[in-house]
């Protein structure tokens, strides 16, 4: 299973349910007063050709990065226009509401509305993918200059949680992912969540055992069973218990380094 940028961060899933919400009520209005549907079909119409442009646009985020031919591209979103045309149709033969020139007419309302939609996920990826980058250029900076002191390494993380506090041994953190202001623990009894920077992690947790191989991902090395390539320059790490985690180009070369791979 590969890594998605929605799934690898709790931010980006939030911030891509609320966007799917807004375009589907904007998509609905839209209908409503310019399509010439009413309130109910409206909103089903909006819920369907939306849910298919957000699941289309969930799917093309695991080859985002991996497809590099413009012709490709374009084809791509020419299908996904037209599954959201037909989905729309078919629920309009369903409900048997409006003919089908009444549907003929909505046409460019529904295609400017899904492009419009498509370029801003494609947008999206690709500012994803400039991060990346910048994340792999301070990477390599970092690698470069040595550090001159030993720092006071971690040998646990405690957590609280409501009244209680837990206790997390070094050797039972299997990796850390960033969620905005606080970072997700993960272990094999669970997760926990701590209010604390990547950057802190990075700097206090052994660097011979734990790597940063994502902006928003940290590894424990002695959990990693294999490192996979798919794509060009696309990496994922896959642990022990199955999970895949998505590794930046950068995040690779300095797994290689610490691995002496």
């Amino acid at each position: 299973m590969q890594t998605h940028p929605f799934i690898e961060s709790v931010v980006n899933r939030i911030i891509g349910i609320t966007l799917a919400v807004v375009a589907w009520m904007v998509y609905a209005w839209l209908l409503f007063c310019y399509g010439q549907e009413g309130l109910w079909n409206a909103c089903l119409d909006g819920l369907v050709s939306v849910g298919l442009l957000a699941v289309a646009g969930f799917l093309y985020g695991y080859v985002d990065g991996t497809i590099h031919a413009l012709q490709i591209r374009v084809a791509l979103a020419v299908l996904v226009q037209a599954i959201s045309l037909a989905g729309a149709f078919e629920l309009q033969v369903l409900l048997e509401q409006g003919t089908t020139d009444d549907f003929v007419h909505t046409i460019p309302l529904r295609l400017v509305f899904g492009i419009l939609c498509w370029i801003v996920l494609l947008q999206w990826y690709r500012m994803n993918r400039t991060d990346d980058q910048e994340f792999e250029e301070a990477s390599e900076i970092e690698t470069v200059e040595p550090v001159q002191a030993e720092e006071a390494f971690l040998d646990r993380v405690s957590v609280k949680d409501g009244s209680r506090i837990h206790i997390i041994h070094l050797n039972e953190l299997l990796y850390l992912q960033a969620g905005g202001d606080y970072v997700t623990l993960f272990t094999p009894d669970g997760q926990f969540v701590k209010e604390q920077t990547m950057k802190y992690f990075e700097t206090h947790l052994p660097p011979t055992v734990f790597v940063r191989i994502h902006r928003s991902c940290i590894v424990n090395t002695e959990q990693i069973l294999r490192v996979e390539l798919f794509g060009k320059e696309n990496y994922q790490v896959r642990l022990k218990n199955g999970v895949c985690l998505r590794a930046s180009n950068g995040g690779y070369k300095l797994l290689k380094e610490r691995l002496s791979l």
